[in-house]
């Protein structure tokens, strides 16, 4: 019997949240940057001024990772 390691994975990226609240704002401010391929040398920003935005951004990128890195059928 062989032993196996970890499967090497199908593909990486990275999403970073930063969070703040600025004086006298009742919302908030999230910078989220993201490398949709940690094997290519581009970053993304984008700043937003809600929850619900950063929860779209989150969602929309998840779901952009899972169609590039689905395996090919």
């Amino acid at each position: 019997m062989t032993e196996q390691g970890p499967a090497e994975p199908v593909g990486a990226a990275a999403l970073v949240i930063r969070v703040w609240r600025e004086p006298a704002d009742v919302g908030l401010r999230a910078r989220i940057s993201r490398r949709d391929d940690l094997d290519v040398d581009a970053e993304t920003s984008v700043v937003v001024a809600s929850a619900d935005d950063v929860y779209r951004e989150v969602r929309d990128w998840l779901e952009g990772f899972l169609q590039r890195s689905a395996p090919e059928r």
